[in-house]
């Protein structure tokens, strides 16, 4: 069942200078009819408790960085001690966001090697959809390509998927692409026109066998390295949304990003939603590092 996203999570680093992830963050929620909650993380100076002059300033601050980025928004402000990698993620569960938002991770030349990011790390510990933005999504997502690999939990990242992507479309429906890459090596050895027929039947079936959706979905089959065939696909079909899972292997540890989600989030030329898996759950009792201020 589709449900509406209501409740939006987004991070704001620096309170000195614009953000450039606020006002795409707004722009979302805005569109959604949701209601915004805006988090700056911070670190006290080591040996020091963070008072409530130092809370109520920072705030103040959060609040004018707001109102300059995103104005007339629907937001609450919080300020909460400690990594923002753990921070958004928790601040979410508190509120009952459906989404996270954070800005996308900077390339470099080493950037397929380059780990430890907020984003990523975000992306690792959430426990709802994180949307890595890079361009406004107001007007929804018109070309979303969805990673497949046709596994247990591949089909449940479909589904939760294009929910999500759903959601942020709400009334139109966005022409979706389902991808399968097949590894080289990953079978034994055969003609490629013959494997990219094999596994065109496998991915067929597979999308047959999901819930229907208002606008079909298109199935699509490329041979090669997982996170590059999904960039270059993004690219050669101008999608705006790449929809993946992030814990998808069976015996992955609970803060996993496999190399294929790492890339692909370093590299995608548009926003890429992060989906994890649905058996993701907080453990019993965590709670917050600092009480979130009342909004």
């Amino acid at each position: 069942m589709l449900h509406p996203m209501r409740t939006i999570v987004a991070g704001v680093a620096s309170l000195d200078a614009p953000d450039p992830l606020l006002p795409h963050a707004a722009e979302t929620a805005r569109a959604l009819g949701a209601t915004l909650h805006v988090v700056h993380a911070f670190d006290a100076p080591e040996g020091e408790d963070a008072g409530s002059g130092v809370l109520a300033e920072l705030r103040r601050r959060l609040e004018e960085r707001v109102r300059a980025d995103a104005p007339g928004a629907a937001v609450e402000c919080h300020v909460v001690e400690g990594e923002a990698t753990e921070c958004l993620p928790e601040v979410a569960r508190a509120v009952g966001a459906e989404l996270v938002v954070v800005g996308a991770t900077r390339k470099n030349r080493i950037w397929r090697h380059f780990l430890g990011t907020t984003a990523e790390g975000v992306v690792r510990r959430a426990e709802v959809p994180v949307l890595v933005q890079r361009s406004s999504l107001a007007d929804g997502p018109r070309r979303v390509l969805l990673a497949t690999d046709l596994s247990e939990a591949g089909a449940e990242v479909h589904e939760r998927g294009l929910d999500a992507a759903a959601a942020l479309c709400p009334g139109c429906a966005p022409d979706v692409r389902s991808l399968l890459v097949v590894e080289d090596g990953a079978a034994p050895p055969a003609p490629r026109v013959a494997r990219e027929q094999a596994a065109q039947r496998r991915l067929d079936a597979f999308v047959r066998g999901r819930r229907p959706r208002a606008r079909g979905v298109q199935c699509k089959v490329r041979l090669g390295v997982p996170a590059d065939e999904i960039l270059a696909e993004a690219s050669e079909w101008a999608a705006d949304l790449v929809v993946l899972g992030t814990n998808g292997h069976a015996g992955a540890p609970p803060h996993h990003l496999g190399s294929t989600a790492g890339a692909t989030l370093r590299g995608a030329p548009c926003n890429v939603l992060a989906v994890p898996s649905a058996a993701r759950a907080a453990p019993p009792g965590e709670a917050l590092r600092a009480p979130l201020p009342a909004a």
